[in-house]
């Protein structure tokens, strides 16, 4: 036999030995020495242990979650290593600070210019501020502000400067009453005649309905108080008397009230929210309730249950009293219709797509009825021209609609969201965008047009002005004239073509109403009877955190 193979297979043999007693001496434990810094001290330790974090095991060395290990637990041991552990916590404080309150400046044209009177004492607010603190080894390495609660709202500074002679005079019949500076002001066939009706500084501009013998100013008053405080109050002021005081009336959480357009109707409309956390702020119960306020509160009619019609329910619906007091014309985000004031049928005019904006508000057009009570002006929200979903569409349409349904017709094309449009005794103002696209942010001009539609005129503002921001349009029952809201100053609108003419100037002048009282018998300020305030029916509907005078989805 050949003896070779034999020495091959002993060698091969030889070198499997040999590498086997090397992989098993490199398994067998090796003893090394170490350092572990942990809780303030230094500790020398001769250890068997292959990683990190066997090494803290057998050391007994108890970890936090969030402490720190260096190196990691799971890198292997080598003589000489430096170990660190540090540890970490975690604590929180809260403290109370002091919220500045801001001095509002308020122009008053009746006082004389340089003149200054406080309306309203500051009073500094509270919050709760909540920090978590992180410590290393018992030091502070960094804070990281986890909440901020309000806890007393400041309130506002109010310094009233006078600005008689600022501008000129200017007449009309009738009386204009406005919002400025949270309160209401009544201004009496001039502008010199300019007096408060309200001096609490807080009208949160949800409500302001005047009686149509301009004798009662409806209104609400905010609630600053959080929780399950109120969204706010409903509240009543005497517009003849002079020095009347506001009567609170037992009505809370308002997105909606009116006065009776009948003039010897004591009765009110009115739709509620409750106040809900985040924007906007309450939830609408999408209700319509009827009270008469010379009777306790617990006589009043719900004509609507509280209910989630559409998408945007939560925010609102905008309502609309016919000046026949028979019915209500409304709108939501997605729907036009018509409420019977007695029994509360609903009829559907109009349906479209709500508009997505994609943000925490709701587009709800408003609603403005025809001298006769038979049509209705609105805005819908149109097809979309491109190849986008119809909820994105950037078209809206000021359409008519016959308060029967039996008649509907668009009279102006992409006039823009915030179209508004009103009747007058003669035709239809509305605000037509000068970016018609893009009109959630465009500026308006104020058109006129015959009631079909007919021969547009642009009235408001005139040559290369900026157009409105959004068009608010006012105007008597017996009168093409008109009152609009622009730069935040009221203008009176002549119907002989003159030129608008200033009515304020102090750029937070909103909300007008203008009054002529018919001549017919003056019904009494009626008396409050303030009962036991019920469980106040569900809620209403609410419009973008939509111009001033949108209360709808």
């Amino acid at each position: 036999m050949n003896p070779k193979p034999k020495i091959l297979n002993r060698k091969l043999l030889s070198i499997i030995y040999l590498s086997l007693f090397i992989i098993l001496a490199a398994c067998q434990p090796t003893e090394k020495t170490v350092t572990i810094a942990v809780d303030g001290e230094t500790i020398t330790r001769t250890t068997e242990a292959n990683t990190v974090g066997q090494l803290m095991q057998e050391a007994g060395i108890q970890l936090g979650e969030l402490d720190r290990v260096a190196p990691d637990l799971y890198v292997q041991l080598k003589p000489g290593m430096a170990i660190t552990v540090t540890r970490i916590t975690e604590k929180t404080e809260t403290i109370t600070r002091t919220v500045p309150f801001a001095q509002k400046i308020v122009v008053n044209e009746v006082l004389p210019a340089g003149e200054q009177r406080i309306q309203q004492l500051g009073v500094n607010g509270e919050e709760e501020v909540t920090t978590r603190i992180t410590l290393e080894n018992g030091a502070e390495v960094s804070r990281t502000e986890v909440s901020r609660v309000l806890t007393k709202a400041p309130v506002d500074e109010i310094l009233i400067v006078g600005g008689k002679g600022s501008l000129p005079k200017v007449t009309f019949p009738g009386s204009i009453i406005y919002l400025s500076g949270g309160n209401a002001w009544l201004m009496k066939e001039s502008t010199i005649a300019r007096r408060l009706l309200t001096t609490s500084g807080d009208l949160d501009e949800h409500v302001f309905s005047v009686s149509p013998d301009g004798s009662r100013l409806l209104f609400t008053r905010a609630v600053t108080e959080t929780g399950d405080a109120p969204l706010n109050e409903l509240w009543m002021v005497n517009a003849r008397i002079v020095g009347e005081k506001p009567i609170s009336l037992p009505v809370q959480g308002v997105l909606y009230a009116e006065w009776s357009p009948i003039i010897t109707d004591t009765r009110i409309a009115y739709s509620t929210a409750e106040r809900a956390p985040g924007q906007p702020g309450w939830r609408a119960q999408n209700d319509l309730w009827l009270w008469d306020t010379t009777r306790p509160i617990d006589t009043a009619r719900r004509i609507l249950p509280p209910n989630t019609r559409g998408l945007y329910s939560w925010w609102g619906s905008n309502f609309k009293w016919s000046p026949d007091g028979t019915k209500f014309a409304f709108a939501t985000a997605s729907e036009i219709g018509v409420i019977d004031a007695t029994d509360g049928t609903v009829t559907t005019l109009k349906e479209f797509p709500p508009y997505q904006t994609r943000s925490e508000w709701a587009w709800v057009p408003t609603v403005s009825w025809s001298p006769n009570s038979a049509f209705i002006a609105t805005v819908v929200h149109g097809e979309p021209e491109a190849d986008v979903p119809p909820e994105e569409s950037q078209v809206f349409d000021v359409w008519l609609f016959a308060a029967d349904g039996s008649i509907s017709a668009e009279i102006a094309p992409k006039a823009g969201m915030w179209s508004n449009p009103q009747w007058t005794p003669h035709g239809i103002i509305y605000g037509n965008a000068i970016n018609p696209l893009h009109s959630v942010n465009s500026r308006y001009k104020l058109i006129r047009v015959d009631w079909d539609g007919s021969n547009p005129t642009v009235i408001f503002p005139q040559g290369e002005q900026p157009g409105v921001e959004f068009p608010v349009v006012v105007h008597p029952d017996s009168s093409d004239a008109a009152v609009v809201v622009y730069g935040n100053d009221l203008y009176l609108l002549p119907d002989n073509g003159s030129p608008a003419a200033a009515l304020t100037a102090n750029h937070e002048s909103l909300a007008p109403q203008w009054i002529i009282p018919p001549r017919s018998p003056v019904v009494a300020t009626p008396v409050i009877t303030t009962t036991s305030t019920p469980n106040l029916a569900p809620t209403a509907t609410a419009s973008k955190g939509a111009p001033r005078e949108n209360f709808a989805d």
